[in-house]
């Protein structure tokens, strides 16, 4: 049995999953189903303890905290790593 629902997403996803369905030949209904399916099968397998939020929220205060941190230059290590040394 099938249902529909409905979301609002961002714009920059829709163009994402637009771009992936017609690169891929796939139906956007299809895509959302088997990306949600994954999603969840996911959260159900890993510890919650493991799962990283995609966004990261913070009091006023901290943010004020972590703004005011004093910038330290990189590591030779980290520099690098960037250079891909």
């Amino acid at each position: 049995m099938s249902v529909q629902i409905s979301a609002y997403i961002e714009d920059d996803i829709k163009e994402k999953m637009e771009h992936y369905s017609s690169a891929h030949g796939l139906k956007k209904g299809y895509l959302i189903q088997n990306a949600l399916d994954y999603y969840l099968n996911v959260l159900h397998e890993i510890p919650s303890s493991f799962i990283v939020p995609s966004q990261l929220s913070v009091t006023e205060e901290n943010f004020k905290a972590i703004m005011e941190l004093e910038k330290k230059e990189p590591n030779e290590k980290l520099k690098a790593l960037m250079r891909d040394d």
